[in-house]
């Protein structure tokens, strides 16, 4: 494990991109992906992009609907899909910083820890965000749907129950398919970088 530290510091000193020199690694070559890192990157990128298309969409219906009860719903959501935005490439720099001196395990732990905290942030937060996109949206359907007012058509009770019923059968589906989403944009990435961890923990 020492032989593999010091060629991991001189890859790092002799050339900018190490993870070329890492490659050539003995331990490294036998590693069942040689770089997850850069798939979760480019999933980062696209996860990114969608987020910021999404967030178009939310101000052009805010500006084609400028209904205060909008606004503070899906401006909240639009905040937290900015938010979701700025991690995302916060984390991409982290996963491209290099840190003269780590290790490679150090290194993989790093991003796996990285990782591991940005998807369950995501998620925790998520659970808060999607009460009120669910609120915001069938304000926004039942307006433009029975052409009246906001306050007219939800000072109903059964619409107020139906607005309950949306809630509580949204909220857990979109809960359950951001993590099937994170799922397939990260998760595989993320275990294979799991097991190259546990390869090299154990010297294989």
């Amino acid at each position: 494990m020492m032989n593999i530290n010091e060629q991991w510091r001189n890859a790092d000193e002799q050339k900018d991109n190490d993870l070329e020199a890492l490659l050539e690694l003995p331990v490294i070559s036998k590693l069942p992906s040689k770089d997850p890192v850069k798939k979760i990157k480019q999933n980062l990128i696209i996860n990114s992009i969608f987020g910021i298309v999404i967030g178009c969409i939310y101000i052009v219906i805010l500006v084609r609907f400028p209904l205060w009860q909008l606004f503070i719903c899906l401006g909240i959501v639009l905040g937290f899909t900015i938010w979701a935005v700025a991690k995302a490439m916060q984390l991409y720099q982290q996963l491209e910083s290099k840190h003269s001196g780590y290790s490679v395990l150090e290194k993989m732990e790093e991003h796996y820890t990285n990782l591991t905290k940005f998807l369950k942030l995501q998620q925790n937060v998520g659970l808060i965000i999607y009460p009120i996109s669910a609120a915001g949206g069938f304000m926004l359907g039942g307006y433009v749907g029975s052409g009246k007012p906001i306050e007219q058509f939800m000072s109903k009770p059964a619409v107020l129950i139906a607005l309950v019923i949306s809630i509580i059968v949204l909220v857990p589906l979109c809960h359950y398919f951001a993590k099937w989403m994170n799922k397939k944009a990260f998760g595989q990435f993320a275990d294979v970088l799991k097991q190259n961890i546990d390869m090299l923990k154990n010297g294989e």
